[in-house]
């Protein structure tokens, strides 16, 4: 009986004291949370004390929960310590547009940031002797032939000038006719994967042999009156063909609603329209629509008239097409380009897609010494880096832009491309070319890296894609630190509200919380751990 007594006196003796020192326990954690709480207020760092003193994990991060339900996110950092950081590093990922950071890398590192695409004009080897063109009362017994290489800065106005070489050496009349060559490339103008229903759209121009103003023009739909149909407004001189008797002016409520403006392709850049517009009241401006060029050849022949017509030169012969000639011709002119920097500064800020498909086709063609297509571009761009020590693994490389929902790579092989650029950007100079946040390009207004720290200390390339949102460029840290840094997001779907909500811009891209949060975690140097 007294052990029983001494026993229940020991037991509230112990409760006692565990009780006295869970309080003591509490308040310490609790007088500890408040210093932190004071500091995280102070740094204007939103992170918890276990990421201050261990890094961020998926369990102890609410960023995670900011992105829909089924989303995949993977992202991949190196920083000042070496030390390499991320989560679903080795997932394989559609990168869309930071495929050109792989392409400019390639094309710097082989081509040079000098090359310049190169535009000819041959003529019969007989028609010329010692440089100069042979003639009878200003006429041209020849056939002059227009190489073609896929310059995809070239334009009408550009082939006005190396044609001019022939009015100023007194040529008034070609008799014979005028070949596009376009053989230059091989296989066709569109790559594997690239979505059906963009190709009508600019940003989806062919990257063929044949590049004349981009492979893109623009048109104007003219809408006053409801329930009419809208006039077409082409500008003025360019070769196409555009029809909108299918086209009825309704209220934006309806447009939105869901009657969208269609467009159904037709070879010899014909187009037709379907659907509806939004009326047009008070000052608002005409619908404006960019059309990508359906048939290159068709859009050489018909631009390479208007050419023969503002030199006032008679042609006897045709305007024709063809991949190969007969070796009986001999170049007299030529016209170049502006220099590849200058071009990949543009790619990379404005993320041009043709002039990444159209480079990495070149470096095909050079590579391989004979016309290239997407698939042996591909393999020399593949092969480029691996000599470098650029490991891209596995690697899926469909094209030079993006486009291809058949692209695939991983945090980690983008980071190692990356890594290179930032180690030897000595020689290459390329980081200057990536978009910066709140400054220039496609990061000029993205919402999620506008305001400090990040505004100016990003730079980095964009890709999006339906579904796809994805960074990959560079960070300049809280201690000054430029570090290689990779963020992607595929499988992004939102809600038919939210969805209306974003075409109409009322909204900004909700994912942008979790970019935003993700990246303020690197700026901050904060590693990333395996839960």
């Amino acid at each position: 009986i007294t052990t029983f007594k001494n026993m229940k006196k020991l037991i509230k003796f112990l409760t006692t004291f565990f009780c006295i020192c869970s309080v003591f326990a509490i308040n310490a954690n609790a007088e500890t949370n408040v210093k932190m709480d004071n500091l995280l207020t102070k740094s204007n760092h939103h992170i918890s004390a276990l990421k201050l003193e261990k890094g961020f994990t998926k369990k102890n991060n609410n960023d995670f929960e900011m992105l829909e339900t089924g989303a995949l996110n993977g992202f991949a950092y190196t920083l000042a310590n070496g030390e390499t950081y991320g989560y679903n590093l080795d997932t394989y990922f559609k990168p869309a547009s930071t495929e050109k950071v792989i392409t400019a890398l390639a094309a710097m590192l082989y081509l040079g940031p000098n090359f310049q695409f190169e535009t000819s004009l041959n003529l019969e080897k007989k028609a010329i002797q010692n440089k100069k063109i042979i003639s009878k009362n200003g006429v041209l017994e020849s056939n002059v032939e227009i190489v073609f290489r896929g310059d995809p800065y070239l334009t009408r106005q550009h082939l006005v000038e190396l044609l001019n070489v022939l009015k100023t050496s007194g040529i008034k009349k070609i008799k014979g006719d005028i070949i596009l060559n376009h053989g230059y490339f091989a296989g066709h103008d569109y790559a594997s994967g690239w979505s059906w229903d963009d190709l009508s759209k600019c940003f989806t121009a062919p990257a063929s042999a044949i590049v004349i103003n981009g492979n893109c023009t623009y048109i104007k739909l003219i809408g006053r009156k409801l329930n009419t149909k809208p006039i077409v407004e082409i500008p003025k001189g360019i070769p196409i063909e555009v029809y909108a008797d299918d086209v009825e002016v309704v209220t934006a409520n309806e447009y939105y609603g869901g009657c969208e403006l269609e467009m159904h392709r037709d070879s010899k850049n014909i187009y037709h329209l379907s659907g509806c517009i939004p009326v047009q009241t008070g000052k608002q401006k005409p619908l404006g629509l960019s059309l990508a060029i359906q048939d290159p050849e068709q859009w050489g022949i018909d631009n390479m008239k208007k050419v023969i017509e503002a030199l006032d030169l008679e042609l006897t012969g045709n305007i024709v097409t063809a991949r190969k000639t007969p070796d009986i011709y001999a170049q007299y002119a030529s016209y170049h380009s502006v220099p590849l920097k200058k071009m990949l500064n543009k790619c990379l800020k404005k993320s041009v897609n043709i002039i990444a498909d159209t480079i990495v086709k070149t470096i095909g063609t050079k590579y391989n010494k004979r016309p290239a297509n997407y698939h042996t571009a591909s393999l020399a761009i593949r092969s480029i880096l691996k000599k470098k020590g650029i490991d891209i693994g596995n690697a899926t490389i469909i094209d030079g832009s993006g486009l291809s929902a058949h692209n695939y790579i991983t945090p980690k092989q983008m980071l190692n491309v990356l890594n290179y650029i930032l180690e030897h950007d000595k020689e290459l100079n390329l980081i200057e070319l990536f978009p910066v946040a709140g400054m220039s390009g496609t990061l000029s207004g993205r919402s999620s890296v506008m305001k400090p720290p990040l505004v100016k200390n990003v730079t980095a390339k964009t890709g999006t894609l339906e579904t796809v949102a994805n960074l990959a460029g560079f960070m300049t840290t809280q201690s000054g630190a430029k570090v290689p840094f990779v963020y992607f997001v595929n499988n992004i779907s939102y809600d038919d509200k939210t969805k209306r909500q974003l075409q109409t811009r009322r909204i900004s891209k909700p994912h942008y919380k979790h970019e935003k949060a993700t990246l303020e975690n690197i700026y901050n140097e904060i590693p990333y751990y395996k839960d």
